[in-house]
């Protein structure tokens, strides 16, 4: 699609106007309303092994968020459990 400009004779905004209304070009070989194809062999290859190397990549990343988040909720736990002794104390 190629953009046609729409030119503001408005001088007074001081901006160029930034309106487009596009068309298609008369080569356009995807349309809108087109069905899809059937996956061919290397993509159904491809999307079966992207498809278990995600899993891993999505248990390796949640275990180390995970330990991530331990970690900082560590400090955090041991002082209110110390401001929780501090109020008992008074």
């Amino acid at each position: 699609m190629k953009p046609t400009p729409q030119i503001s004779q408005d001088r007074r905004a001081g901006l160029p106007s930034t309106d487009c209304n596009y068309q298609p070009t008369a080569d356009a070989k995807i349309s809108g309303g087109g069905s899809i194809s059937k996956p061919t062999g290397f993509h159904k290859l491809s999307s079966d092994f992207l498809g278990t190397e995600m899993v891993r990549d999505y248990a390796v990343e949640f275990s180390a968020f995970t330990m991530i988040a331990l970690i900082s909720a560590w400090p955090i736990i041991y002082a209110a459990m110390a401001v929780a002794r501090m109020a008992r104390g008074y």
